[in-house]
C-alpha cells in the first residue's frame, strides 16, 4: 500500500484522500448508470481503522 508510506503520520489526510476516491467512485457509478454498490465504502474506507493508530479510544486518526 503505497498510500500508507506516502501518508505516514498524516492519518487525517489519508482519510480525506481515500474519502475523495470513494466520492469519485460513487459519482462514476452514477454517471455510468450502474447500480449502487453497498461494498464501495468498505473497499475505500473500511481498512483505515486497521492501519491508523487509535485516537481517544475511538479508532482512526494520527494518535
Amino acid at each position: 500500500m503505497a498510500s500508507l508510506v506516502e501518508f505516514a503520520g498524516m492519518g487525517d489526510l489519508l482519510v480525506a484522500y481515500m474519502g475523495d476516491w470513494h466520492r469519485l467512485g460513487v459519482e462514476e457509478r452514477r454517471r455510468r448508470g450502474l447500480p449502487f454498490d453497498p461494498e464501495l465504502e468498505a473497499r475505500h474506507l473500511g481498512w483505515l481503522d486497521m492501519v491508523l493508530p487509535a485516537r481517544d479510544g475511538r479508532g482512526g486518526g494520527d494518535g
